[in-house]
């Protein structure tokens, strides 16, 4: 089975609202941004992204209302806590040395190329910070996905009863009930996965994929298409091979001799233009359902 680009499938978590799975913080990136600088400093290369300027991406949380949201469950997992007694504060995420480039079509930066080959970027930073509490403390947190003992029943801290999935997961849904629109996710969701697909088989990138092959191949490197190098067991491992590298360096060099990802991005923004016409009114009925969450969650974030 092909797989899907990583981006891919985060468009599409985007799209479903989904929160930081262990409520330290953690947003996505906003909707309008169309480049981004590599890691580097000031004089790298201009990234230019392609997953948040599709269509598609309208219908997602923004960059401010996945905040205001996570500083909601903040607030009511402060408040969840402190009805156990134990004072919760969470913890600051870790400054990101750079933000990856954007991968939904492979490879699209030189120096990530360069220096990773088809690894992830490791100067994106350390996972979210785990909360600052005390062991006996993380069941109430968590509830039974945080017990030491396993429990599959009830999870008590003394003498009264946690949520079964803790303060974090009970503020979750909180915040939740009333404003999530299952019904208009998994439309934008289906619509976010399944343009991937189709746009492979647009002819014009079919197209591009033919000429970014045969660069490859002056290259010295055999390919049909730019999924075939990402599935290569051999890049797979733990380090990162000089062979990879000059791979990848080629891979994105190609791309830019063909203005593949160009080419890619517009099919697939046609692609999906189509398809949100199909159900534009449940899409209008999501991120309506998204304004009022956001809406809901700045009330209680002021109310603190």
């Amino acid at each position: 089975m092909r797989r899907l680009a990583p981006v891919c499938l985060a468009l599409a978590a985007a799209l479903l609202g989904c929160s930081s799975g262990n409520g330290t913080g953690g947003g996505g990136g906003p909707a309008g941004a169309a480049e981004q600088p590599a890691s580097g400093g000031p004089a790298a290369e201009r990234q230019i992204t392609y997953t948040t300027r599709l269509p598609i991406a309208r219908y997602s949380y923004t960059a401010a209302e996945d905040t205001a949201i996570e500083s909601a469950q903040q607030v009511l997992t402060r408040r969840c806590m402190r009805t156990y007694g134990i004072a919760y504060e969470p913890a600051k995420p870790a400054p990101r040395a750079a933000k990856p480039a954007d991968r939904r079509y492979g490879l699209s930066s030189a120096s990530e190329a360069a220096r990773f080959g088809y690894h992830p970027n490791s100067d994106a930073g350390p996972p979210p910070p785990q909360p600052d509490l005390p062991t006996d403390a993380l069941p109430v947190f968590y509830g039974k996905r945080g017990s030491v003992t396993g429990a599959r029943d009830k999870v008590m801290y003394k003498g009264k009863e946690v949520p079964a999935d803790g303060c974090f997961g009970q503020s979750v849904r909180k915040l939740s009930k009333g404003y999530d629109d299952p019904a208009g996710a998994a439309v934008a969701s289906r619509i976010a996965t399944g343009s991937y697909e189709k746009s492979l088989t647009d002819p014009k990138v079919k197209d591009g994929f033919r000429k970014w092959s045969a660069c490859m191949r002056n290259s010295g490197f055999q390919y049909k298409s730019p999924m075939e190098p990402l599935n290569n067991p051999a890049f797979q491992g733990a380090t990162v091979s000089g062979k990879e590298k000059k791979t990848a360096t080629a891979d994105v060099r190609c791309k830019g001799k063909t203005e593949l990802l160009g080419i890619w991005f517009t099919a697939e923004s046609s692609i999906q233009q189509a398809d949100i016409k199909k159900d534009a009114e449940a899409l209008e009925k999501l991120r309506t359902a998204h304004r009022k969450k956001a809406e809901a969650a700045r009330r209680i974030v002021a109310e603190g």
